[in-house]
């Protein structure tokens, strides 16, 4: 019994160690994937017309921020009524709405908590649920489906941008999104000249983005009054801007003129400065010599002028001639001239 014994110990010792191992690796794959909250949550409920997308698991944000998950998902009534919990650190108030919206473009969606208006009304017991309505999934599916004759003619790089666009306008009203997106689709526009099979195709699938647009009133109508508010404020300023642009035409004209009429004495300036720049190189060498004396003639500069406001100048090696006949070349040297006096000496 021993033998048998020893024999299969090492064998079933590696098959718990292993099996240790796969618990463990089982366990943290599981903690992972669900996503557990830090802290002791409290559970609320809020109803749909369409959950479309939304999933158990899936997050609970505020401004971004997780602070929950979604537990479950149930038909009551022909309504969507989901659960969820919250952090017991995060309160939801009785104007606390929930609206389903897309976390990515694979179709991942999360629950987003946001108040209805600017201030926190009552707290809301846990357990309860929200007095608002939720706000449904938009079905970015079948409107991106209208577009499908234009994605035919795309790459995908401006597919993903423009439908990154589309998510970003439709779902949260953002104006610089949809100033992207006017951007992109007129982008698209210039590539489907003299596609008329095309266009009539997109023209029939626009009732479809009609009704997702008549579906979105709220954020369109606060597009639209923003963009309002925007046009007034430019046209109140009008008469700046036309000012401003009358200075700016007014100045740029008179540097014209400027420019026009030292047009000609530029021109004789850079020839002129051109004939001196090649005068100077051909007497370089020259030039070369005068400053290798010139350091020479400023210490004995001085020394010509210590006397006053007059040159001190004695001639030690003075000749005169006329003609070389009267007084040869070098007959008052011969004679002695002035070599013998003190200076000179």
């Amino acid at each position: 019994m021993s033998q048998p014994s020893a024999t299969l110990r090492k064998p079933l010792f590696g098959f718990l160690v292993f099996a240790v191992i796969a618990m463990f690796m089982t366990y943290l794959i599981w903690s992972t994937l669900q996503r557990t909250l830090d802290g002791p949550t409290g559970d609320y409920s809020t109803t749909f017309t369409d959950a479309s997308g939304l999933a158990v698991g899936d997050d609970v944000r505020m401004a971004g921020v997780r602070v929950g998950r979604v537990e479950s998902i149930k038909l009551e009534d022909g309504k969507a009524r989901v659960g969820f919990d919250v952090l017991n650190s995060q309160n939801i108030y009785d104007n606390t709405q929930a609206a389903i919206r897309y976390q990515n473009l694979i179709g991942q969606r999360y629950l987003a908590l946001t108040l209805d208006g600017d201030t926190p009304g009552k707290p809301l017991a846990k357990g309860s649920a929200l007095k608002l309505g939720g706000v449904d999934s938009f079905d970015v599916t079948r409107l991106l489906g209208g577009f499908q004759p234009v994605f035919d003619t795309m790459t995908a790089e401006e597919v993903n941008g423009l439908t990154i666009s589309l998510i970003d306008t439709f779902q949260e009203g953002d104006a610089i999104s949809l100033s992207n997106t006017i951007t992109q689709i007129g982008q698209v526009a210039e590539d489907m000249a003299n596609r008329d099979e095309v266009l009539g195709a997109i023209i029939t699938n626009l009732s479809v983005v009609m009704r997702e647009l008549a579906s979105q009133g709220d954020q369109v109508e606060t597009l639209l009054t923003n963009t309002a508010t925007l046009v007034e404020g430019l046209n109140s300023n009008s008469a700046a801007f036309g000012k401003s642009v009358e200075l700016i035409g007014r100045t740029a004209q008179g540097f014209g003129t400027v420019i026009a009429q030292s047009q000609e004495s530029l021109r004789s300036a850079s020839s002129a400065a051109r004939s001196a720049t090649n005068r100077l190189i051909g007497i370089g060498s020259t030039l070369d010599r005068a400053a290798e004396v010139l350091p020479e003639f400023l210490v004995h500069f001085p020394m010509v002028m210590s006397q006053g406001a007059y040159l001190n100048i004695y001639a030690c090696d003075l000749d005169i001639s006329f003609g070389d006949v009267f007084l040869p070349p070098g007959l008052l040297h011969a004679i002695g001239g002035n070599q013998h006096s003190v200076v000179c000496r």
